[in-house]
């Protein structure tokens, strides 16, 4: 019996990691398409440049996430907001903060890369961060997410029957 809870426990964890890290590709894959628009327009040649920019972002993105920002976000989390109930940390604070900081620093690389030696270069890093963060919340929070939630759960409901 305590076998088959084991497996039905790692089973859970892997599931919530492989939804987790869906949603991750999601959002870079996302974020990346949308600020080469932004910026080139969309043509055929601007598809090469997205694929061949998530090719070297989304390892980048990951890393930063998993050594960086989800550590920094454990620590915040445990030192000043253990007075906020687990359900909304989890739900909304966690990953909120990760999106948040995470962001800050992609647009921060992203900015000193695109206009090394020009000035000023604190409002270009501040205007830019305001832009992916109105766009990544609602996107994360009202789409990527829900979506995600929703075909993990269609698959458990197939799998049950």
């Amino acid at each position: 019996m305590m076998d088959g809870l084991l497996i039905l426990e790692q089973y859970i964890e892997s599931s919530l990691n492989l939804k987790g890290h869906l949603i991750f590709l999601t959002m870079i894959t996302t974020m990346v398409t949308i600020n080469t628009i932004i910026a080139y327009g969309l043509n055929a040649v601007d598809v090469a440049i997205i694929l061949q920019l998530l090719v070297m972002i989304i390892p980048g993105a990951f890393a930063v996430r998993q050594f960086v920002t989800v550590p920094l976000v454990k620590n915040i989390e445990a030192r000043f907001l253990q007075s906020i109930h687990q359900h909304w940390r989890q739900l909304i604070i966690f990953p909120a903060l990760v999106i948040f900081i995470n962001s800050g620093i992609m647009t921060l690389i992203t900015t000193v890369l695109k206009n090394l030696g020009e000035f000023p270069l604190l409002t270009n890093f501040l205007q830019g961060w305001g832009f992916k963060l109105a766009i990544i919340f609602p996107l994360f929070f009202f789409v990527v997410r829900p979506l995600w939630n929703k075909i993990f759960a269609w698959f458990e409901t197939v799998q049950a029957d």
